[in-house]
């Protein structure tokens, strides 16, 4: 039996035990093959007082606004763009068909039966699944995707809102919204058993993949008295990674605690109004919330960010979408409003006045709150290690995205930014003035090259669409 055969068996077994894509991945690693490229598209609602938003300077000598200033410890992984178009053609309404549009890309065609009357469904996959399907850079992880959200009630039961992934034309994913739900599908999932009995299963398969080393290390023994001295070195490097690996298994490899997340997220239940439902929190024109949301709203974006992040961290996934909240959203939040520092405003149904100075200032305020935790999450990837070096933000493409422009349902000169690092093609610190405006999906092409997607040249019909915006490096 040859070497190479011996090899391949000895991975195999490994692969028996779900530990071949950790380990394969290590050796990648270890032989120069740079770390996995990764997607984490974050969605913010009510689009933003542009005013307040508009950074002031040149593209490489610029000064975060109001609304960015939180992204200042990231800024050295930011893009800034000004000028963006969000091309809405389509039925639905304001924040309804930018949501759908927004990550899809292509014309709203249709309603779903009731819901408002204004609930368009989508007319094809969104642009993660999209890339996913066409990237084999982000391939080959236990869980393909993942979607997450922090809050879905809303006005009516509509899906438009409150999706951001689709598989297909009417074929939403459904996000978690419970941080400890995302624990278990990321880690719970991982042997078989899952869920409850995942601690169980997870030391049953340490135990088998220890075995596996054990066999392994004597394989490799066996090895050396096959192989020519040639081979000797890649031999030491691979018992030098299986006893590494020995150890890893000490700490339960793909654990929650060996992707760098020490217990799990405190199990918090979604938002309910006081029927029980998460449909709805009081009528349409209401303003004025019962009890206030943004501490246990921030606390669920914090642990879902966690989650992800320990996700990322062991390369259990490259492709997430993450919602703060939808567009038309009933998240409360108290002391935002002026002059009312104990009111407690609903933030969707207050930004239906976007002509008052008040109201202004609270949408202002609320989105400063959103960039101070995103802006937090990012900086948790930015501080975290990858297994192929550099950090997880320098390899992960970081689209900051809203459905609408601002509150008065308009889709020009919208808000958005980009986060990443060398290993995405982002070159950070940027302004990226656009004159004439460009369509968002030109920032989908973009990310396409990022990503290595294949023959994704085009999104959407032709006017919704002019080639990839100009920056990566």
């Amino acid at each position: 039996m040859t070497y190479r055969i011996k090899r391949r068996n000895f991975l195999a077994g490994l692969g028996a035990t779900g530990l071949a894509h950790w380990l394969l991945r290590s050796e990648a690693s270890a032989q120069g093959a740079g770390a996995p490229k990764r997607l984490l598209v974050i969605h913010h609602p009510v689009g933003t007082i542009r005013s307040n938003w508009t950074c002031t300077g040149s593209e490489t000598d610029f000064q975060l606004s109001r609304i960015l200033a939180p992204f200042e410890p990231v800024k050295s992984h930011m893009v800034v763009l000004d000028g963006m178009d969000i091309v809405a053609p389509g039925v639905g309404g304001g924040h309804e068909k930018g949501t759908v549009i927004m990550m899809t890309g292509v014309r709203t065609r249709e309603l779903y039966p009731g819901n408002g009357g204004d609930d368009p469904k989508a007319d094809g996959p969104s642009v993660d699944q999209m890339f996913l399907s066409g990237s084999p850079a982000l391939q080959g992880t236990p869980i393909a995707s993942l979607q997450v959200s922090c809050d879905d009630r809303v006005d009516v039961g509509e899906v438009s809102t409150r999706r951001l992934s689709y598989t297909g034309a009417e074929a939403p994913l459904t996000p978690y919204l419970v941080p400890h739900a995302t624990y278990e599908r990321v880690f719970g999932n991982l042997m078989p058993g899952g869920g409850s009995s995942a601690a169980n299963a997870l030391r049953r398969a340490r135990l088998l993949k220890k075995s596996v080393l054990d066999f392994g290390l004597g394989d490799l023994a066996r090895m050396r008295t096959l192989a020519p001295s040639s081979e000797w070195e890649r031999l030491d490097a691979h018992e030098s990674a299986v006893r590494a690996l020995e150890v890893e298994l000490d700490q339960d490899p793909l654990s929650p605690e060996a992707c760098g997340l020490a217990e799990a997220p405190e199990e918090i239940a979604p938002f309910e109004d006081g029927d029980g439902n998460r449909i709805g929190n009081g009528a349409y024109s209401t303003t004025t919330g019962g009890s206030r949301d943004d501490e246990i709203h921030a606390n669920i974006g914090r642990l879902h960010g966690e989650v992800i992040r320990a996700a990322f961290q062991c390369d259990l996934t490259r492709v997430v979408t993450f919602q703060w909240s939808p567009g038309t959203n009933h998240v409360s939040f108290q002391g935002m409003y002026p002059g009312q520092p104990t009111s407690i405003k609903m933030h969707h149904p207050v930004s239906h006045d976007p002509s008052s100075p008040d109201v202004r200032e609270f949408l202002t305020k609320i989105d400063t709150w959103y960039s101070e935790h995103t802006s937090a999450l990012l900086q948790r990837l930015l501080e975290t290690p990858d297994i192929g070096g550099g950090n997880l933000l320098d390899n992960t493409f970081v689209p900051y995205v809203t459905e609408v422009a601002r509150a008065d349902h308009s889709f020009g000169d919208a808000p958005f930014a980009v986060f990443g690092g060398t290993g995405v093609g982002i070159v950070g610190d940027r302004l990226k003035k656009y004159s004439p405006r460009r369509p968002l999906n030109d920032l989908w092409l973009a990310a396409a090259q990022a990503l290595d997607v294949e023959d994704f040249t085009s999104l959407g019909e032709d006017d919704m669409y002019t080639g990839p915006l100009d920056i990566l490096g």
